[in-house]
């Protein structure tokens, strides 16, 4: 990337202001602590110098980054399979239109075949450059879609009711609320969250279509208990609506009849430090019944079920024990059966109980493949699948791998059986020239790390590749290895992609969680490392063309990379990184700290603190050569706030004598966390980070075979 006008650009300097953090017996100086100060004029002015400085080293890339973002738009996905669900005699679907920037909803009439559009995001983001979704929810009479929208990032919903017979939406909305929302059995009565302050959903409200638009709605929960956040949904056969409150930890959830949204909310199981559970409702031939998703501690998972009727007495019996080889993660319950799914060593499976007591495994086929119930997010991020009704006497699946297109599986709930529905084409891809598998990376501890790995068939374990190795790592959520059309750029250029599967995620369930978070989170971090050995050991990279790449959580773990191990790394790339995870654990009314301690560790806690003291990013600052550091941040971004790598940039160029390569590409605009909504601002970024790495990886010179040609076949 350095040419001669790059390398005679000079870094920017931030304002220093004299901070001191003491705590615990030690004070230390924070130059830039100010920048936490969104509203401080300062901190607009040193991100735009950034954006500009990193825009004078991204034009020596420009015809990489072009010729990347030309492939992608080349590998047109095409679907074999339209997601569809029912909600009353309505059946919806998203459609993207060519040359749309954003989806539409649709809906078809299952008794007369009419089709419309319920929702169309290019009218309703109309000149502005992010829209989006978080809830879209539509009445079970068919009258009335409750949805919000968002358009600046910040994840603060207006909550809107659109009358569905003439297309108007009605005067009443909602500001301030957040993800998830439920319908009353007669339409009458939406059920929706609320945030505080601190983007904490703490408040299950309820709102009366027949109310004045003027008329305060009606508390049904409050959650004061800071650890704790609160959603709403309805049991898929639309029963019960449950409000539920969750920390990293521990769950309580309560009950409101769908009928009878005005009735006190009963407990499922009273809230006890340590215990999780996730309650759904079944109609049986001997009676109704709850059952709980549930686990305790560092157990896996098992399926607890009580009579409907007896809920008080707390009449628990066992259907399914734990299994310590496999980490369950979800419920989902139907008439014919309960279908559970989850990892075991690191790969999706999912197992069905017919309504008979047949038990059924389903798994991949393709090769380091992985399974989705389909539908799960739709392009807004709009969480569907929870819709499929429950007398489906089907559902779809979808399989795929990092260089296998989604094939949809239609799973026959009643048999077990699974038959192909079709599977996406891709233009300009041809399957055949790729080969993806899983390895294992046994760390020092005796842990073996899952490590999913991509490439071109020619590319041999010769210990010549560039590799790009991927991870994040927290929240207990697995990060599945799907098919990406810009990856297969890379691979084109001869890359090894790699997925290190490192603890922290669910890949290893919750011991997996529990080893890899709050004072043992430092173990992703050598699960990474352990990951990249295995890699040059096996021969699959080049020990001095490796480059990391990680986002958000994911972020802490290659943050750390770049301060302590950079002599192991050609690049790295941390996408909104939370680079500074210790300051924002002792800020309280930040958003997400309070509810996070039980993920990161509370720095008031002195082991705690000295523990993070030793790998956040942000306090390990030091003078010593580095690879290239490519960073992405979001001015309104409410998870990982734009100071946080802001922060970390400036207190990197301070001690900086080497002139290393630090790169802030900050988005100044609309777009929260995810980025913009626009899909072509989306790629146009993604090729830039991939140039970064290309280049980073020095795989130009050693391209080998060229991109696929236009004409090339698609998979079979």
């Amino acid at each position: 990337m350095d040419t001669p006008h790059t390398r005679d650009a000079v870094p920017p300097v931030a304002a220093r202001q004299r901070t001191v953090r003491t705590l615990h017996g030690e004070s230390v100086v924070d130059d830039y602590a100010w920048m936490r100060d969104r509203a401080d004029p300062r901190l607009e002015a040193y991100l735009v110098e950034e954006r500009a400085y990193y825009d004078r080293h991204a034009r020596a890339l420009e015809p990489l980054i072009d010729q990347l973002t030309a492939e992608s738009a080349a590998r047109r996905v095409t679907g074999a399979h339209t997601f569809t669900w029912r909600v009353g005699a309505h059946e919806y679907s998203i459609a993207v239109p060519d040359g749309s920037r954003h989806p539409r909803y649709l809906r078809r009439d299952t008794r007369t075949g009419l089709e419309e559009i319920v929702l169309d995001l290019d009218v309703l983001g109309a000149g502005r450059d992010f829209t989006r979704i978080g809830v879209f929810e539509p009445s079970p009479d068919g009258t009335v879609l409750a949805y919000s929208v968002d358009h600046e990032g910040h994840e603060s919903y207006e909550l809107r009711f659109r009358d569905l017979r003439t297309g108007q939406d009605l005067p009443q909305r909602r500001a301030g609320t957040y993800y998830t929302g439920a319908w009353s059995a007669d339409s009458a009565t939406f059920l929706y969250v609320a945030h505080d302050h601190a983007m904490r959903p703490y408040r299950v409200l309820a709102h009366r279509l027949d109310a004045r638009p003027d008329t305060a709605d009606r508390e049904v929960s409050r959650e004061d208990d800071e650890h704790f956040n609160t959603t709403v949904r309805t049991t898929r056969d639309r029963a019960w609506i449950v409000l539920s409150h969750q920390s990293r930890t521990t769950t309580e959830e309560l009950l409101v009849p769908a009928d009878r949204t005005g009735a006190a909310p009963r407990v499922v199981r009273p809230r006890e430090h340590g215990r999780v559970y996730f309650t759904e409702h079944q109609s049986t031939p001997s009676g109704d019944r709850f059952l709980l998703l549930t686990a305790s501690g560092r157990e896996e998972r098992r399926v607890l079920a009580a009579p409907a009727a007896a809920l008080a007495e707390q009449r628990w019996e066992q259907l399914l024990v734990s299994d310590p080889e496999v980490a369950w993660s979800r419920l989902d319950v139907f008439a014919a059966g309960l279908l559970l799914s989850g990892h075991r060593r690191g790969t999706m499976v999912f197992q069905l109980v017919t309504a008979g007591g047949e038990v059924r495994e389903i798994a991949p086929t393709t090769p380091a493949g992985c399974l989705v119930f389909e539908g799960r997010r739709d392009p807004t991020r709009v969480q569907l699948d929870h819709r499929v009704a429950y007398d489906s006497e089907f559902i779809v699946l979808t399989e795929h791998s990092l260089v296998d297109p989604p094939r949809h599986l239609r799973l026959d709930l009643g048999t077990g059986r699974c038959t192909v529905l079709g599977q996406d084409t891709v233009d300009a891809y041809d399957r055949r020239r790729y080969r993806t598998q899983l390895l294992f990376a046994k760390g020092p501890d005796g842990v073996e790390v899952p490590v999913t790995i991509a490439h071109r068939d020619d590319v041999e374990p010769d210990s010549t590749a560039a590799c790009l190795l991927y991870a994040y790592g927290a929240y207990e959520r697995p990060w599945e290895p799907v098919f990406s059309a810009p990856v297969i750029s890379l691979l084109d250029r001869g890359f090894v992609y790699a997925v290190a599967h490192v603890r922290g995620g669910g890949e290893l369930g919750r011991r997996g969680w529990f080893d890899g978070s709050m004072d043992a989170k430092r173990n992703s971090h050598r699960d990474l490392v352990t990951a990249r050995s295995r890699l040059v050991e096996l021969g699959w990279a080049a020990p001095d063309r490796m480059v990391c790449q990680g986002s958000c959580a994911g972020g802490i773990v290659v943050c750390e990379a770049y301060t302590q191990q950079p002599e192991l790394w050609a690049g790295v790339v941390a996408e909104t990184p939370a680079a500074d995870i210790l300051n924002v654990m002792l800020d309280a009314v930040a958003p997400l700290t309070v509810n996070e301690w039980e993920e990161w560790g509370d720095p008031r806690d002195p082991r705690t603190y000295r523990l993070m003291r030793e790998y956040v990013a942000y306090e390990t600052v030091s003078d010593r050569p580095r690879p290239p550091l490519y960073m992405t941040a979001f001015f309104n971004d409410p998870r990982v706030m734009v100071d946080r790598p802001a922060r970390w940039t400036a207190a990197l160029r301070r001690v900086d004598t080497h002139g290393n390569r630090i790169l802030l590409r900050t988005e100044l605009g609309a777009g929260g966390h995810h980025g913009s909504t626009v899909a072509a601002r989306v790629a146009r970024g993604t090729a830039e980070l991939y140039a970064f790495v290309v280049d980073a990886g020095g795989a130009a010179a050693r391209a080998g075979r060229g991109p696929a040609r236009a004409d090339a076949e698609s998979p079979r």
